[in-house]
């Protein structure tokens, strides 16, 4: 039976969105897709009550005292890794963190190979390189998510707040403009600017398949969230910027 996007964790629908369906390959424009997934493992652990993310300005994150560690392996290192850290860390030092888990792209892409969404498919480059693709095998779960996506920004009421994330998340890391016309975006801006602000979203619900922890997780927790991946974007962003300008200048030097 097709498996739903409510079935899927938060990062393996975000993983959804930023392949080609035929290729496996990332789509482009999605450059800054670890820091999608790096929001979404702890958008994951403070709405299924693993971790709590204080509202103050710093946000700062903490374990959930006698909280259950997740079955997932991705989400159980990115918890051990919260709960093993003798002092609170803001939530914009924990999104590059969890983007930088080993193999986070290809375990995350191995999962939905064992559900039968994607297939593995290697082969070499030049003779020396491996390179491992995940072409689409059952469209059904992108397909699904992205009407709930469209449904949502197209809308005005609430919507749950894991699938807020993933907007959220997308449209800081350029991967919602892959799928949807840049007039609807344009259009529904202060809409998408809304839901990555935590606003309109219903907390309780589920995510994963699993129901949320005992206290929920508040709208503040999401917007820290989604914040913090726009920081960690913006930041990727300039450093990139930096390196180009620095080589040019280098460049030029060389040449004078």
């Amino acid at each position: 039976m097709t498996a739903r996007a409510t079935d899927l964790h938060l990062h393996e629908q975000l993983l959804l969105l930023a392949l080609r369906d035929r290729k496996g390959t990332p789509e482009s424009g999605s450059d800054y897709r670890a820091y999608a997934l790096g929001g979404a493992i702890l958008a994951e652990l403070a709405l299924t009550g693993c971790i709590r993310i204080d509202e103050g300005r710093r946000a700062l994150v903490e374990e959930v005292p006698g909280a259950d560690r997740p079955r997932n392996a991705i989400l159980a290192e990115a918890f051990d890794m919260v709960r093993s850290r003798r002092r609170r860390r803001r939530a914009s030092g924990w999104v590059p963190t969890f983007a930088g888990i080993r193999d986070l792209w290809h375990g995350t892409a191995l999962g939905l190979c064992r559900r039968g969404i994607l297939r593995k498919s290697e082969s070499q480059v030049l003779l020396v390189f491996s390179r491992k693709t995940y072409p689409t095998l059952d469209p059904g779960p992108e397909r699904d998510l992205l009407r709930r996506m469209r449904e949502a920004i197209s809308g005005d009421g609430e919507i749950e707040a894991g699938l807020g994330v993933v907007i959220g998340t997308a449209h800081s890391t350029g991967i919602l403009k892959t799928h949807f016309d840049k007039k609807l975006l344009s259009r529904r801006k202060h809409r998408l600017e809304r839901i990555a602000e935590g606003r309109h979203l219903r907390v309780m619900g589920h995510v994963g398949g699993e129901a949320d922890g005992p206290a929920g997780a508040s709208e503040a927790s999401v917007r820290a969230v989604t914040a913090s991946v726009k920081a960690a974007t913006a930041a990727a962003q300039a450093a990139v910027v930096a390196t180009i300008a620095a080589g040019a200048a280098a460049g030029a030097a060389a040449g004078s």
